[in-house]
């Protein structure tokens, strides 16, 4: 009995949470935009990779 009760509840709780966060984004985010400018978008990406690689020393050896 007390399982079913637990369902219950659990799945009220999940149910509220969802409606909450569609009034939320209904409210906030629905009309924003982003406009995205491919120049901006490759030089971001461009600076990303770069920052990934990680430094070489140039000579070919592995810290030996």
């Amino acid at each position: 009995m007390t399982d079913r009760k637990l369902v219950r509840e659990l799945a009220l709780v999940v149910a509220i949470k969802l409606m909450l966060l569609t009034v939320l984004w209904w409210v906030f985010i629905r009309d924003e935009r982003v406009t995205v400018d491919a120049e901006t978008m490759r030089a971001h990406a461009v600076t990303a990779s770069v920052r990934a690689m990680p430094p070489t020393s140039g000579d070919g050896r592995h810290d030996q």
